[in-house]
Parts: structure tokens; C-alpha cells; sequence
């Protein structure tokens, strides 16, 4: 089968008619135009595409224009609306017509589904008008009509995120719902986005339901106790660090005799300055990916003013930026330690979005002049140097390690 049935369907798919069934226009083609659009202007395309062009006017499906003095001779291609139908049989394809029908009758199944009382109403609302507009071919927002499986996912799942009883993990909502960890999360936006429009605004967010951001935490070491209403953990009695969430770090009061805090930006470095038990706190900056997370802001937010807070990151772009961050959502000084461009004949090439990095630093009010410098350094070289912390090798018992 040659490409011209193709784009004449692609072109009724595109129309008024494909996408609303309301045209009152044929599909016309000029028969150059045609064969030129789906590149078979000569050779034996041009022969296949008369050929099935041809084969679809014995079929009543298209009504060819020919030169009145040569029947030979093709002038126009039109597809009738009321034949579009059976063009899209002959292709094996569904009419768009019918994937119009077809998502409509999604929404309409879903308005059966059982959901709390309160939300009874906004539910059959919210199913009416979507099956509504997928029929005539509306905006379906928040879905896209092209991925219905995904509409059929939410769809189902929107009547248990509705029920949700008591305060849970997102990870562990998702798989109770999806049995995947992580759909939750990735269908976030336009679950949300349904909440609002079935719940009338009262419910903007997932923890409006009891589902709840999954936990951040952080590591955390040294001579500091973590002092609660029931109790008090005092993490100087552990040989390594302990990992802390952010709600038991909002809950406490940070008692220390500790005059330095170091937040250190990769767990392994970390964990060799904790064997040392020099008398400094230390905290994990954040996350995996190095950027400090709600955990550790909180806790850096609450030590006592009188600490001096300092961070020890990797001296490429990205630990510059991760220095750069803890400083804006602390709101305090933090000094930088160790973090110096180091020359090295091996090191990997600075990428574009390092350069892009190092030029949106280059003018933040969160960097001092010397860490500046040592980014235009890096720039100059062209390379990250040797950037890892652990190319410093192993700390010294005694601040500052190195």
C-alpha cells in the first residue's frame, strides 16, 4: 500500500471534521499536491499510488476529478465526509470518530465508580463534561486525548485517592493504588489538577487526602542530642551517622556543645570525617543528587545561632550551586571548605550546562568573590579539574581534616 491513503487520512484526522465530526467540507487534494506530499511523485510509488488511489474509486471511498478530453489523466482527489468511515475501515484503523466515541464512553463508564458522598456530585459533574467534550472534540484538560491509556489509569484510580483514610507516604499510597511506587508521583500534576475541579478547590493537593510527600531525611553525626517531650537521643554515642527525617528534626530541640557544623555534600566523604569524632557536627547536605532537601534546611535553620556554619561540597558547577542553594534557604552564613579548583590532566570536560552553571553563579549574591574566582578558574581550564572530594584523600583527625 502506497503512502497517499495515509495522508489523505492524516489530513481528515486534522480537519474540523476529524476532530469536531461538524465540517460540511469534502477532504480535496490536488492530484500533483498528493502524490508530492507523500513523496511519490514518480518512479513506482507514482504507479502503487494511482494504483490505490484507483482501487478506493471502485470502492466508492474517493471520487477522482479527471481532464475532460483525458480520462487518463488525474486532476483532483476528494474523500467524501460521509465515506471517511470506510477509508479508515479499509485502513484497519479507527475512524477518529469512533476514538472520539470510544474516550467519551471512558468518562461515562467512570461516572458508575463508587466515591465518598461528599464528592458525589462534583464526580458525576467532572465525568459529565469530560465525556462531553472527548465526543465533540474539546479541550479534555487535564488529560491529552492521545494517551488513553493514561486517562484510564487516573480515571480508575482517583475514586481510592478520593476514599484515602488517615496519613500515608506517597510511595506507599501509590502502590496500594497502582501496585507501583511511583505512578503517584509521576501522574501527580493532572491527579491534582482533577481533585480540585471534582472537589470544587477544597482539595488542591494529595495531603489535602492524608497522602504525603514521601519522608526527606538526612544523615547526621557528632556531639548533639536531639531532645523531645518523650525523650532525648544523643547521637555522640554512635560510631557512624544516623539518618534523621524532617518531621523528628522540626519536633526537636538541638542541644550541642559543638562551636562548627559542616554540612558535606557525598555520604562516603562524610562517613570518613565521622570516624575521625573530631567534635563537629556533621549533616549530609541533602539528598542523593547532593541539593540540600527540607531535612537538612530545618536542622541547619534550627541550630543555635552561635555555631559557625561551614560546607564542605565537590568543586565543580553543581557543588558551587549546591553551596548556593543552602545558603538561600537557610537564610544563614555558611563558609565554604576545601572547595578550590584542583588541576588535573584526567578530568572530564566542563559541559554546556556547566558552563550555563558557572554563568548564572558568576553574578548570585549567594557567593563570595573567591568562590567566584575559583569558577572563573574553572571556565579558564575548560575542564572540572579534580573536583571530587575524595581525590583529597583521607582527612586528618583535627579540623579542618585537610
Amino acid at each position: 500500500m502506497s503512502a497517499v491513503l495515509q495522508v489523505i487520512a492524516q489530513r481528515y484526522r486534522a480537519s474540523r471534521a476529524g476532530k469536531r465530526g461538524s465540517a460540511v467540507r469534502d477532504i480535496i487534494f490536488t492530484f500533483h499536491g498528493l502524490l508530492k506530499e507523500a513523496k511519490c511523485l514518480s518512479g513506482p510509488g507514482r504507479f502503487e499510488a494511482i494504483r490505490d488511489i484507483e482501487t478506493m474509486e471502485a470502492k466508492q471511498i474517493l471520487v477522482i476529478k479527471r481532464h475532460r478530453t483525458d480520462p487518463t489523466a488525474m486532476l483532483e482527489v476528494r474523500l467524501p465526509l460521509e465515506a471517511a468511515g470506510a477509508l479508515f475501515d479499509y485502513l484497519g484503523e479507527s475512524a477518529p470518530q469512533k476514538v472520539r466515541e470510544a474516550l467519551a464512553e471512558i468518562f461515562r463508564k467512570a461516572l458508575e465508580s463508587p466515591v465518598p458522598s461528599q464528592y458525589r456530585a462534583g464526580w458525576e459533574t467532572f465525568c459529565n463534561e469530560l465525556s462531553v467534550a472527548a465526543e465533540v472534540g474539546n479541550s479534555i484538560q487535564p488529560f491529552d486525548r492521545a494517551k488513553q491509556r493514561q486517562i484510564e489509569i487516573i480515571l480508575k484510580a482517583l475514586p481510592s485517592i478520593l476514599a484515602w483514610e488517615g496519613e500515608s507516604l506517597m510511595r506507599f499510597a501509590s502502590t496500594s493504588i497502582f501496585s507501583h511506587s511511583k505512578l503517584l508521583e509521576s501522574y501527580r500534576s493532572p491527579i491534582e489538577a482533577c481533585l480540585q475541579r471534582i472537589s470544587g478547590g477544597s482539595v488542591t493537593k494529595l495531603s489535602d487526602l492524608g497522602i504525603l510527600d514521601n519522608e526527606r531525611s538526612f544523615l547526621i553525626h557528632g556531639p548533639i542530642k536531639l531532645v523531645y517531650a518523650e525523650g532525648e537521643i544523643n547521637l555522640e554515642c554512635l560510631e557512624l551517622p544516623a539518618r534523621i527525617g524532617v518531621k523528628d528534626i522540626r519536633r526537636a530541640k538541638l542541644v550541642t556543645p559543638a562551636q562548627r557544623c559542616l554540612t558535606v555534600e557525598n555520604a562516603a566523604m562524610l562517613n570518613e570525617i565521622a570516624k575521625l569524632r573530631s567534635g563537629v557536627i556533621l549533616a549530609s547536605s541533602g539528598s542523593e543528587g547532593g541539593y540540600g532537601n527540607s531535612a537538612t534546611v530545618e536542622f541547619l535553620k534550627n541550630l543555635p545561632k552561635n555555631i559557625e556554619l561551614w560546607h564542605f561540597g565537590d568543586s565543580d558547577p553543581k557543588g558551587f550551586d549546591i553551596l548556593r542553594d543552602l545558603r538561600q534557604r537557610t537564610t544563614r552564613s555558611i563558609q565554604s571548605l576545601h572547595m578550590s579548583y584542583r588541576p588535573s590532566a584526567s578530568s572530564p570536560p566542563l559541559s554546556l550546562e556547566d558552563g550555563e552553571t558557572i554563568e548564572r553563579l558568576a553574578i548570585s549574591e549567594f557567593l563570595t568573590e573567591t568562590e567566584k574566582d575559583e569558577l572563573k578558574s574553572l571556565k579558564a581550564s575548560g575542564s572540572k579539574g579534580a573536583f571530587e572530594q575524595e581525590s583529597l584523600g583521607k582527612p586528618k583527625a583535627v579540623w579542618p581534616f585537610y
